[in-house]
């Protein structure tokens, strides 16, 4: 039986490209977003991506069975996941995920199988759930410089069709928040690990040096580290889930990144976090705030 691996990031820290990639490896199995371990039960899940606007499910739950259970990421193959999980709405979300990772580890073999919601992350309650359901999981904690998410969140909220103007003006004015808040969370939450369960990288150092960072994780993992094993995860496109699904779920990761899937290697430009704390928009918090938030991205490795 294949072992959960969960990555932790907030939205817009390259989750979908690095967790693609370390999904490639041939002892790994890389879902899409299944939002699976954001509730409780199967039918909680449901009406959450409803909420969400996604009336059948979420997409990446969608496209994972229809991909494992029914055998191809058809429209029709998708209604019948849809049917699935109505049928299950009193299943605990743990027994869900469980069984579907046990369809991955058949068709892959895989010891891992790697998950990553990025909403995760804003709810500790969830993050305990997942501690709780898979005591013997590891955890992959990626980082983004704050300014640079903070510029990817900006840009992606401005393009949300389902925002009013009003909500895209109030999310804008507060998107620094989410960095510290989700940075935080995180932080406390692998203090309560053990030793060896969780690894911290940063999302440009995987852009900048691609095939040592990936040789890192399956050395942490306890995986093969030849050189087609690592070439399998310098290629995420050829993911099933790098690509667009059918019309009725054609997600289940950034769309940016299902358009153009390819690992495309390259040191980043970082941002400056002083420069953004006396000239940007942070010039106007407060001292506390300002320091904390220094701090907090120094510990990471940002300045």
């Amino acid at each position: 039986m294949a072992r959960l691996l969960m990555m932790l990031c907030p939205p817009r820290s390259f989750s979908s490209l690095v967790s693609t990639m370390i999904g490639q490896h041939p002892e790994i199995y890389g879902f899409p977003e299944l939002h699976l371990v954001m509730r409780g039960t199967v039918g909680e899940v449901i009406e959450w991506g409803r909420k969400r606007r996604q009336y059948l499910g979420s997409q990446g739950l969608l496209r994972a069975l229809a991909e494992l259970e029914f055998g191809g990421q058809s429209t029709e193959n998708v209604l019948s996941a849809a049917n699935w999980l109505e049928d299950r709405r009193d299943w605990k979300s743990k027994d869900a995920l469980q069984y579907i990772m046990e369809k991955a580890s058949a068709a892959k073999g895989a010891k891992f199988c790697l998950e990553k919601t990025p909403t995760l992350v804003f709810q500790p309650s969830a993050l305990n759930r997942v501690r709780k359901s898979f005591p013997n999981a590891l955890y992959i904690h990626v980082t983004r410089h704050p300014v640079n998410l903070k510029k990817s969140l900006d840009e992606y909220i401005a393009n949300l069709p389902r925002l009013s103007e009003e909500e895209k003006r109030i999310r804008l004015e507060n998107s620094m928040t989410a960095w510290p808040l989700t940075q935080r969370n995180i932080l406390d939450f692998c203090a309560t690990l053990a030793p060896g369960q969780y690894l911290r990288l940063r999302g440009e150092d995987v852009l900048a040096d691609a095939e040592n960072m990936m040789r890192q994780v399956a050395e942490w993992l306890q995986l093969r580290t030849d050189d087609e094993a690592i070439a399998a995860m310098l290629r995420p496109e050829d993911s099933p889930y790098a690509r667009p699904g059918p019309a009725i779920a054609p997600f289940g990761n950034d769309p940016k990144f299902i358009s153009s899937p390819k690992f495309r290697p390259g040191k980043p430009t970082l941002g400056s976090l002083k420069d953004f704390l006396e000239n940007g928009d942070g010039a106007k918090y407060d001292q506390g705030r300002r320091d904390y938030l220094t701090q907090l991205a120094n510990c990471l490795g940002y300045q």
